[in-house]
C-alpha cells in the first residue's frame, strides 16, 4: 500500500519522497486483522447512543526475508453506514529496517470539542477535506520529523487511501531533529506490538501487569510512555458476533512526556493459537462524548496469518 523510500546515507538524515507500487511485493504481508467498527455518542452527558458496524479497520504486519518489518493501521467510518454520513478516517505506517525507520501518520482534521460542533461540521457539506500528516525519518538515534497539510476531495473514504497518499508533498515544509533516548521504540504500533508480546505470559499468571515494563516511543517529535496499567486473563470473551478463547483484558495508558496528558484505552488480545498476540477487541474514547469499539471480524479473514 505504501512504500517509504530508503533512508539517506548522509550524516544528517533527510526525508525522501514516497514510492508506492513496489511495496506489496517488496515487504509481503505476514499477518492481518480485519475489524468491525462500532460507535457510541453521549449527548448532554445523559446516556450513550450506539450504532454497530459504522466502519472498518485493518491491522497489518509485513516482513521480508532480510528482516525489514512494517506495521500498518487503517481505520475509518463508512459514510453509507455511519450516522449523518460521517466520514472520518486515518492511517499510520511504521517501516523498520536495521535500526532505521520511516513513520507516516495521516488523519482527517477534526477539531470539534462537543457533539454539537461535530454535527455542525458535518452539516456544512464541504467539498474539500483537510488532512494532517506527520512524517518521521529515523536514522540510528536521530529522528527528523515534520507536519504536512493535505487538501483532498471530501468524498474520499478509507477505501481510497492510495489516492490520499498520492497527494502528499514529497517532504514537509519544515522539519525538526531530535536525539532519541536509548530504548525508545520508533512508533506507536511497534511499541504496542512489543508491549502485547511481553505481557502475554505475565497476564496469564498471577504476576500480571506489574512484571511488564513501560515502553517509550516517538511520534511526530514527541516522546510518549506506553504502559499496561492492569490485565486480567479471561478463558472466554463473548462479543455480539463472536466468541474468543484465552484472552487478556488489558488496560493501557499513553502519557505525553511534554504535556503530561494521559490517554487510557482497553485492548483484549489472544494468548494462544492463531489469535496469540492479536487484538480481538479494543475500546477507546477519542472525545469525551464518543466511544469507539473495534471487534475482530473473522468472517472477513480477520485472523489471517500468511506465514502458516
Amino acid at each position: 500500500m505504501l512504500c517509504l523510500a530508503a533512508l539517506a546515507s548522509a550524516s544528517e538524515p533527510l526525508q525522501t519522497a514516497f514510492s508506492y507500487e513496489p511495496f506489496n511485493a517488496r515487504v509481503p504481508v505476514v499477518r492481518e486483522g480485519s475489524y468491525v467498527v462500532n460507535a457510541k455518542v453521549r449527548p448532554l452527558l445523559l446516556f450513550w447512543i450506539g450504532r454497530d458496524n459504522v466502519g472498518e479497520a485493518r491491522l497489518t504486519w509485513r516482513e521480508d526475508s532480510g528482516g525489514r518489518r512494517t506495521f500498518e493501521f487503517l481505520i475509518g467510518s463508512d459514510p453509507a453506514r455511519a450516522p449523518r454520513r460521517i466520514n472520518r478516517w486515518g492511517f499510520i505506517v511504521e517501516e523498520l529496517n536495521d535500526g532505521n525507520a520511516e513513520v507516516l501518520g495521516v488523519m482527517k482534521q477534526s477539531n470539534e470539542e462537543t457533539l454539537e460542533e461535530a454535527e455542525a461540521q458535518i452539516a456544512r457539506l464541504d467539498v474539500v477535506s483537510t488532512f494532517k500528516a506527520a512524517r518521521t525519518t529515523i536514522t540510528g538515534s536521530r529522528a527528523v520529523s515534520g507536519v504536512m497539510t493535505v487538501h483532498a476531495p471530501a468524498h474520499l473514504t478509507y477505501r481510497e487511501i492510495d489516492e490520499l497518499l498520492a497527494l502528499l508533498p514529497a517532504e514537509p515544509p519544515r522539519v525538526r531533529t531530535l536525539e532519541l533516548p536509548s530504548g525508545t521504540q520508533k512508533g506507536f504500533l511497534v511499541a504496542m506490538d512489543s508491549l502485547i508480546g511481553a505481557s502475554v505470559g505475565p497476564c496469564r499468571t498471577t504476576s500480571g501487569a506489574g512484571d511488564v515494563p513501560t515502553v517509550p516511543y516517538l511520534y511526530n517529535q514527541t516522546l510518549y510512555d506506553l504502559s499496561l496499567l492492569s490485565c486480567d486473563f479471561e478463558p472466554e470473551l463473548r462479543t455480539k458476533t463472536d466468541t474468543f478463547a484465552d484472552v487478556v483484558d488489558g488496560r493501557f495508558q499513553i502519557r505525553n512526556r511534554t504535556t503530561k496528558y494521559e490517554t487510557k484505552f482497553r485492548v483484549f488480545y489472544g494468548t494462544s493459537g492463531e489469535l496469540r498476540e492479536l487484538p480481538v477487541r479494543a475500546v477507546f474514547r477519542p472525545r469525551w462524548w464518543m466511544e469507539v469499539e473495534l471487534v475482530l471480524d473473522r468472517s472477513a479473514g480477520g485472523a489471517a496469518d500468511t506465514e502458516n
